[in-house]
């Protein structure tokens, strides 16, 4: 038998891993959020495992996963993934039996534990081309995909990319506006820190910041005792365009009203 080799490395590599690392969400806690794709996944297929993550140099990192009695890690090594093998290209990878295919069918996953057999990733593949990570389903035996539900899944997989894409550009707009308060508050007693700074844009946001930084913000008139804006507060807030209107960005779980339309339609069936 054939003895296993790891996919060869895609050529964008280098900006690709760029992209994985500008995510922010390698090593993160698990999100809800992405539980619905991978559950979507599954009632779409058929299949009784899903999952999705993003690949960096060395590991794939779960988002989501229900792996029953296997597998059941926050991450695996990138070599003794199948998923390595989707980020050669941007279309799905589908296979009914892996056994039948001259590469896959020396995978450790198929020739052992946990012996699976029909797999089929869709890469996360970002405007500018670069293939964060995959969304996958995959079964214990031979199951094959119709073209609607390929391109269902596949569409799906675009959602999820969209909401990674969405979620990058958020954190490095907050970054953008932490840089530029810090910046455009020194001087402002109390807030002379990037800490500090970060507290004041936070209850601008009218999220909970850190109570023991409260009291610098109070000695500075930015707040009162209640953790509210003070006048002062909501001047400042005012003339750094600090307003809670400022910071949000569009979100929805699904962009595209064909797609929900069409989700609709399968569960009605």
């Amino acid at each position: 038998m054939t003895e296993f080799a790891p996919a060869r490395l895609p050529s964008n590599e280098a900006t690709r891993l760029v992209s994985v690392q500008r995510s922010g969400l390698m090593d993160q806690s698990p999100d809800p959020r992405f539980t619905l794709y991978t559950d979507l996944m599954r009632q779409i297929s058929g299949f009784p495992v899903a999952y999705c993550g993003l690949i960096d140099t060395t590991r794939q990192y779960f988002l989501s996963q229900n792996f029953p009695d296997c597998l059941n890690l926050p991450e695996v090594g990138r070599d003794g993934t199948l998923c390595q093998f989707a980020l050669l290209a941007p279309t799905p990878l589908v296979f009914a039996d892996m056994r039948l295919d001259e590469t896959m069918s020396v995978h450790p996953l198929v020739v052992g534990e946990p012996h699976f057999v029909a797999w089929a990733a869709f890469p996360l593949v970002t405007e500018d081309g670069h293939i964060l990570g995959t969304l996958c389903v995959a079964d214990y035996v031979q199951h094959s995909l119709s073209h609607a539900q390929v391109d269902l899944m596949r569409r799906v997989a675009a959602e999820l990319t969209f909401t990674i894409e969405l979620q990058i550009a958020q954190r490095h707009e907050s970054l953008r506006r932490l840089a530029k308060a810090v910046e455009q508050l020194t001087g402002i007693a109390g807030l002379e820190t990037t800490e500090q700074a970060a507290s004041f844009l936070a209850v601008c946001e009218g999220l909970p910041g850190q109570p023991d930084r409260f009291s610098a913000l109070q000695e500075a008139g930015l707040i009162n005792a209640d953790g509210g804006l003070s006048a002062q507060g909501i001047a400042v807030q005012s003339f750094l365009g600090l307003s809670p209107t400022g910071f949000r960005t569009e979100r929805s779980i699904l962009k595209s009203r064909a797609l929900a339309d069409a989700l609709l339609d399968m569960l009605a069936d």
